[in-house]
């Protein structure tokens, strides 16, 4: 093989490396509005926008009535086509792309999340479904959204990033640590989603203080939304403390540290979200900031988890 010859083989290869990460971003993205758009649905109470057919809409393709619920469930229901196109065509070819057990584990779950989230979103159309399997459809959104995005990272390092695969040195707890840090974010995900469901939002309409109540009855509302809170602040002295033992014994990996910190920054933000839904009486666009800080926040953690739990190698 001849210099010119090598050389347009290595710019096509950097050419199709580029489209192969447009089309990462442009997922990832993507996954971000339908879980936006599906908070919108339901803070709306649009999810009955299209009756209680699926995938029509009033047994039609393109509604020909154009109510706002219409409109909003509608468009959601398009949005959610679109990315699935993208997200299994990336699926498909970082599968065939790198045979490893890491990018093909996230292939299957970013496509069977997708999936897995659409058919609840249409069970809840079709029959009537209860508060937990409507929380539930958030946390399956989060799911997908973090496999999406965790491939997107592992397109990155593979073609783009000089540092290649991210790894670290670190000690089973530390690994364990992010683990059930993540697992306890999914629980509060889920919690807070129920919230939201079984309209608790203003089950406490006052902050700190719920009802003018430390510790309100809980089995209300607002027991609820209280039990929301607590689960809450727990999660914040653990990153916090996270965030310090990191500072403390890991100094040579600042990129742990302060991938922490921008997801306690986020939870801060989601929590202070969380403040104004109540002092304005559950105003739309703090609604969707909530659900976007969170979404945010879950994604970087199950980021750093991620690359914590990689085997490292120098």
């Amino acid at each position: 093989m001849n210099t010119k010859t090598m050389q347009l083989l290595i710019e096509r290869t950097l050419h199709m490396n580029r489209i192969w990460r447009y089309l990462s971003v442009f997922a990832t993205i993507m996954i971000l509005i339908v879980v936006l758009m599906g908070a919108l649905v339901t803070n709306t109470g649009s999810q009955a926008g299209c009756g209680s057919s699926w995938p029509l809409c009033n047994g039609e393709m393109i509604p020909t009535e154009a109510q706002k619920h219409t409109i909003i469930e509608v468009s959601h229901r398009y949005v959610t086509g679109i990315t699935g196109i993208a997200v299994v065509i990336q699926a498909v070819w970082v599968w065939f792309k790198w045979r490893s057990k890491e990018t093909r584990i996230l292939a299957v779950s970013s496509v069977f999340f997708l999936v897995l989230q659409a058919l609840l979103g249409a069970a809840a159309v079709i029959w009537s479904q209860s508060s937990y399997v409507l929380a539930l459809h958030f946390g399956i959104s989060l799911l997908s959204f973090a496999s999406v995005l965790l491939i997107t990272i592992v397109v990155f390092e593979k073609t783009y990033w000089k540092t290649g695969r991210i790894s670290f040195d670190l000690s089973k707890g530390v690994k364990w640590n992010f683990v059930l840090l993540g697992i306890y974010t999914y629980i509060l995900v889920y919690s807070g989603a129920f919230v939201r469901h079984t309209d608790s939002s203003l089950g406490c309409t006052d902050f700190p203080r719920c009802n003018g109540e430390w510790i309100p009855p809980i089995v209300s509302r607002a027991g609820i939304q209280y039990l929301h809170r607590v689960l809450a602040l727990i999660l914040v002295i653990w990153l916090i403390g996270t965030l310090i033992y990191l500072l403390k014994k890991h100094k040579d990996i600042p990129l742990l540290s302060i991938g922490l910190l921008i997801a306690i920054i986020f939870v801060f933000l989601q929590a202070l979200s969380g403040i104004f839904i109540i002092q304005t009486n559950m105003m739309l666009v703090f609604l969707l900031l909530h659900a976007f800080f969170v979404t945010c926040f879950f994604g970087i953690l199950v980021g750093l988890t991620m690359v914590t739990l990689r085997k490292h190698t120098k």
